[in-house]
C-alpha cells in the first residue's frame, strides 16, 4: 500500500533539490530527524543510517536518485517489512510540484500494518508545507 500527497511549489526544481540531498537541510523539513549519513556519494545505491527521535537508528539504501527530480530510499524495519519513501519534483503544464509517498511492499496488509503505516506518513503534509515555505522565502 502506497500513501502520497503532491503540493505545487513557486520555485525551481534546482532551488528544491538540496532540500532533499543536502544533509544540513533536513532538519528544516524533517524536524524528528536526529542524523543521517551516507556512506558515500547521494546516488542510486548508496547506503546510509539515519536516527528519529524516539527510535533506534535505522539502515536504509537509496534506492532511487535522479539530480533535481527524484530521491527515494528503502529501509527493513523488523516485524514490518520494507518501508519505501519516495520524494519527487514534478513540472507539470508549467507547475513544479513536490509529491512524496510513503510505501509498504506486502501483497495485504494488516490493520496494524495499516496503522503503522499512516502513523508513518501522518507528518508527511506538514513536512512538504515546510519545504514549501524555506523554498518559497
Amino acid at each position: 500500500m502506497e500513501l502520497q500527497c503532491k503540493i505545487a511549489v513557486n520555485a525551481t526544481k534546482e532551488s528544491i533539490w538540496p532540500y532533499y540531498a543536502d544533509s544540513d537541510n533536513r532538519p528544516i523539513w524533517e524536524e524528528d530527524l536526529e542524523n543521517i549519513v551516507f556512506e558515500g556519494e547521494i546516488k542510486t545505491g548508496t547506503m546510509g543510517r539515519m536516527k528519529l527521535k524516539n527510535m533506534p537508528e535505522m539502515p536504509f539504501v537509496l534506492t532511487e536518485v535522479i539530480e533535481n527530480a527524484s530521491y527515494c530510499d528503502m529501509t527493513d524495519v523488523p516485524g514490518v517489512g520494507q518501508l519505501f519513501f519516495g520524494h519527487k519534483i514534478l513540472q507539470v503544464n508549467g507547475v513544479t510540484y513536490i509529491q512524496h509517498s510513503v510505501r509498504l511492499e506486502k501483497d495485504e496488509l494488516t490493520e496494524e500494518e495499516l496503522s503503522f503505516l499512516s502513523g508513518v506518513f501522518a507528518d508527511v503534509p506538514c513536512s512538504m508545507l515546510k519545504i514549501k515555505q524555506a523554498v518559497e522565502k
